[in-house]
C-alpha cells in the first residue's frame, strides 16, 4: 500500500512538473526578439517620407514578410537574413500569429561594402498567399514582384497581376550592380522552439490556426492595425 501511494505521488508530481513546464516555459529570447526587431523595420519604413507604404495599400494586403537581409562581399556577394511573416483573414480582417522566415541568396557582380536592408514585402494577391504557402518560394520566380510605389495615388499604380510589393531601406554601404535572386524559405525550427510544438510549419500557423497570438506578437499586431486605420481615417476626411 505504501508503495502505490508513494507510486501515485510520483506520477501526479511528475505529470506536474511536465504541465507545468509546457504551459510556463518561456520562448527563447532570441525568437522574441526577433519578433520584436520586425516590429521596429515596420515602424522605420513606415515613418521615413521616401518608404512609407501607402495606407491603401497597406489596408489591401493580403499578407505581409518583414525581413532583415545582409550583404557582403568584394565581387561575390552572399546573401541571408531572418524575419516574420504573418497573414490576415480575408472574413475577420484579423492578423495570424507570426510565423518565423529566412532568407538566403547567391550573387554575383561588381560589389563593394556590406549592408543590412530591412524590408517589407506586401503579399497582395492569392498568387502572394499560394507563395506563402509553400516551403521556399524564390522572388520573382513563384510570383511577381515590384518595388512599392509611394504617395497617395499609389494604388492606381499597382498592376493587376503584382503579387509582392517591396519596401526598404538600406543601412550601411553597398555600391555596384549584381545579378541575384532571392529565396524566402520556413524556419521550422524556430517555430517548432517558440511554440513549443513538435512538427509545427509556418503553414500551420498563417493557414492553420494550430496556435494562438502569443503575448509577444501583440505590439507587432498592433502596429500593424494601426497602419491600416490610417486608410480608414483618410477615407474619413475625403
Amino acid at each position: 500500500m505504501r508503495w502505490n501511494n508513494f507510486s501515485r505521488v510520483s506520477v501526479l508530481l511528475c505529470l506536474l512538473f511536465f504541465i507545468s513546464n509546457c504551459v510556463f516555459a518561456a520562448p527563447p529570447r532570441d525568437l522574441v526578439k526577433r519578433i520584436e526587431k520586425a516590429k521596429e523595420f515596420l515602424d522605420d519604413i513606415m515613418e521615413a517620407p521616401d518608404t512609407e507604404i501607402p495606407a491603401a495599400l497597406f489596408e489591401k494586403c493580403r499578407g505581409i514578410v518583414i525581413m532583415r537581409q545582409y550583404r557582403a562581399g568584394f565581387v561575390f556577394g552572399v546573401k541571408g537574413g531572418f524575419g516574420v511573416a504573418l497573414v490576415k483573414d480575408e472574413k475577420t480582417g484579423e492578423w495570424s500569429p507570426p510565423a518565423f522566415v529566412k532568407a538566403g541568396e547567391g550573387s554575383y557582380g561588381v560589389q563593394i561594402g556590406g549592408q543590412a536592408v530591412d524590408s517589407v514585402l506586401l503579399i497582395m494577391n492569392k498568387e502572394g498567399m499560394e507563395m506563402l504557402m509553400k516551403t521556399k518560394f524564390k522572388l520573382g520566380v513563384d510570383g511577381s514582384v515590384a518595388v512599392g510605389p509611394i504617395g497617395r495615388d499609389a494604388a492606381a499604380k499597382l498592376g493587376p497581376g503584382t503579387a509582392i510589393l517591396v519596401y526598404s531601406r538600406a543601412k550601411g554601404l553597398y555600391a555596384g550592380a549584381t545579378i541575384e535572386g532571392g529565396f524566402i524559405l520556413n524556419d521550422d525550427e524556430a517555430n517548432q522552439k517558440f511554440y513549443g510544438i513538435k512538427g509545427l510549419t509556418a503553414q500551420d500557423i498563417l493557414f492553420g490556426g494550430a496556435v494562438d497570438i502569443p503575448k509577444e506578437a501583440k505590439g507587432l499586431i498592433s502596429a500593424l492595425k494601426s497602419y491600416e486605420t490610417r486608410y480608414q481615417k483618410i477615407k474619413e476626411k475625403e
